[in-house]
């Protein structure tokens, strides 16, 4: 039996659609250094990983990637680093200067003509990411947020993939059922397997030719957007192949 034609795409954000100009750790060892404390880049990345793997999803009620959760977050990664405590409030609100704008990432380079191509496609397309609120000033600023339908970030709606209920927002939003939707992201968990187990379809990107995640089984993976454009439907087809 054929599946359902494909009416929607959701789109993760960082490592699919855009990445930072300089790895993350070294812009946060960097504003370390800036505010009296080390600049070390594996230190500092060892510091990030700890804190991600071991803070709450919430606190005090702030919810995970909300700029108020990372308040947390920084205060203990560029404490560690040696940013003095009467400090940590002022380094935060810089790093989150520095995180909103649109100068310190940029578009991976098939990002802009696979959204231009997909618009002819007529399907629905929505960014959903495990981001801070400001994810859809951010996609504004790149110039990708008049590309799309809707922007959705994880600290707005209090629910963060792999987790169901993130993809079953994003499917309100969209109005289309998950066997007629496929989320694109790079994360095997998050993004592959969530998004099947949300009841959508999912196509794992690997932009990394040496990467040796392995993904869902039976998910289709691709190294580049422009690799999907292709496996989606045309305006008059009915039958998708992903």
């Amino acid at each position: 039996m054929a599946r359902p034609p494909i009416k929607a795409l959701f789109l993760d954000a960082g490592k699919t659609l855009l990445t930072e100009q300089d790895p993350r750790h070294v812009i946060y060892a960097r504003l370390a250094a800036d505010f009296g404390g080390q600049e070390d880049p594996e230190a500092t990345l060892e510091s990030m990983s700890r804190a991600f793997a071991e803070l709450p999803q919430i606190i005090e009620g702030h919810f995970r990637f909300s700029l108020e959760w990372f308040r947390a977050f920084n205060a203990r990664v560029l404490g560690e680093q040696g940013v003095p405590e009467a400090r940590w409030d002022a380094a935060h609100e810089r790093v989150v200067e520095v995180f909103e704008d649109p100068a310190t990432y940029r578009l991976y380079e098939d990002v802009l003509p696979f959204l231009e191509g997909i618009r002819e496609r007529g399907l629905i397309v929505g960014i959903v990411s495990n981001w801070s609120e400001r994810l859809p000033a951010l996609c504004q600023g790149l110039g990708i947020a008049d590309l799309v339908h809707f922007v959705i970030a994880s600290a707005d709606i209090k629910a963060e993939k792999p987790e169901r209920e993130c993809f079953h927002r994003a499917l309100f939003r969209a109005g289309t059922p998950g066997e007629e939707t496929v989320h694109v992201g790079d994360h095997p968990l998050r993004d592959a397997k969530g998004a099947l187990d949300a009841g959508l379809r999912a196509v794992l990107l690997q932009r990394d030719p040496e990467s040796t995640v392995v993904g869902p089984e039976d998910v289709t993976v691709i190294q580049g957007l422009d690799e999907l454009l292709p496996l989606l439907p045309a305006a008059e087809a009915s039958t998708p192949s992903v």
